[in-house]
């Protein structure tokens, strides 16, 4: 088998068994095990699963109420509260620091979700344009009320851009092809900025679970993609939480909707019968008070955190040679 970045074969080996988060996944990522290009320093998951398959998975289970790792609600107005979380602050200060927006007009992300991230740009900077390209079922009300022009399919897209931004979508697609993508879609002077798990050596040492990523990026694999599509880094950053930390979280969330999935009782449908009955604003409160003790944790200094050495994400801002 070839790598997916460098279409060699002469170092690719078997790395490790593929991790299933839930059990569920292993109805749509069948088989699976991971290979690593020694050259590239970059791991992906074979046999890939089929296309149709992945549509359905994102289209219509990813995102699905309770399921880790985002454990929705199925309320919209909760998954619009979503987007004051210090991940996405953090993103903001980060862009702005490298980015001049007076000069930018149009943002495409790729893999939007909700678009949390262009939706709070644009209300700093209104004359921005919002375009993505989402597929799930669950993200398409909140996108359209947010302004965002929605390409289902990036072959319909003819627009140039003069930012591409892309938050943990990388690791989800069964190819690095996109960049070539990226390149083409950018206006002159334009810049691509991502986020993706660091999957060097340590994440394998700790990680809880990998589905349903496809494809495991680090600093040098990412590397390999510019020297093939001709880009550049204008800077390269590792973020966010220990690998410690990132994993004991996983491995949390994955225990608790087992509970509640596996219980005597039908506890997850009695959650959601209990959201339908309850006084909305008792039920904001919880949250609010949630959120309090959240953001009276010492632990959200890891939000905030670049380059510590021990960070479990990784991300780039690249622009054409």
């Amino acid at each position: 088998m070839q790598c997916l970045i460098c279409e060699s074969p002469k170092n690719v080996r078997f790395n490790c068994e593929y991790k299933y988060d839930v059990k569920e996944d292993e109805n749509y990522l069948k088989g699976i095990k991971l290979y690593r290009c020694d050259e590239c320093d970059f791991t992906f998951a074979h046999p890939m699963p089929p296309m149709d398959v992945l549509n359905d998975y994102y289209e219509n289970f990813y995102r699905t109420p309770d399921r880790p790792p985002y454990f929705l609600t199925g309320n919209i107005e909760d998954l619009k509260r979503e987007c004051l979380v210090d991940r996405n602050f953090n993103y903001l200060l980060y862009l702005t620091t490298f980015l001049d927006f007076s000069k930018i007009e149009s943002v495409y992300d790729f893999g939007a979700g909700n678009g949390d991230v262009g939706y709070l740009l644009k209300k700093k900077f209104p004359h921005l344009k919002l375009y993505c390209t989402e597929s799930d079922k669950h993200c398409k009300e909140i996108l359209n009320e947010r302004g965002y022009k929605n390409y289902t399919n990036i072959d319909d897209i003819e627009e140039k851009f003069d930012l591409i931004i892309s938050f943990h979508s990388l690791e989800h697609l069964s190819d690095t092809k996109i960049f070539s993508f990226f390149k083409n879609a950018l206006n002159q002077k334009g810049h691509i900025f991502y986020e993706v798990p660091n999957t060097e050596k340590k994440y394998f040492e700790t990680r809880d679970s990998d589905s349903p990523h496809l494809c495991f990026y680090t600093k040098k694999a990412f590397e390999k993609i510019n020297e093939i599509y001709g880009l550049k880094f204008v800077n390269f950053s590792y973020s966010y939480y220990s690998f410690e930390y990132d994993a004991k979280t996983s491995k949390d969330a994955r225990l608790g909707y087992e509970k509640l999935k596996n219980s005597p009782l039908p506890l997850l449908k009695i959650k959601q019968f209990l959201r339908k009955i309850l006084p909305k604003k008792l039920i904001q409160f919880r949250r609010d008070l949630s959120k309090v003790k959240s953001i009276n944790s010492e632990d959200r200094i890891n939000n905030f955190i670049n380059n510590s050495g021990n960070n479990c994400y990784i991300r780039g801002l690249i622009t054409p040679k």
